[in-house]
């Protein structure tokens, strides 16, 4: 997974700036990178949960649906779900 990186440069460490002769000044551009982490080094929130599940709904819906064993988890989730009302 490639994740888009961008720090302010006012919140930049100083080791990221640099000393700017003519201007006699340090000077920090805004940091811009993407890095690359595996599935297991990212942590999501339950509302970046929802917004995933919202951008993405009809690929996870064809993707549970394919996999027999992500169906039945889900089949039994519902059915439990549906016990409790």
């Amino acid at each position: 997974m490639i994740i888009p990186v961008r720090v302010h440069h006012r919140d930049l460490e100083e080791d990221l700036c640099y000393y700017d002769t003519h201007e006699k000044a340090i000077i920090c551009d805004d940091y811009y990178a993407e890095h690359e982490y595996s599935i297991n080094e990212v942590e999501f929130d339950y509302i970046d949960l929802v917004d995933l599940v919202d951008e993405y709904f009809d690929d996870i819906i064809d993707i549970i649906i394919r996999d027999k064993k992500l169906l039945n988890r889900l089949l039994e989730k519902l059915s439990i779900h549906n016990l409790k009302r």
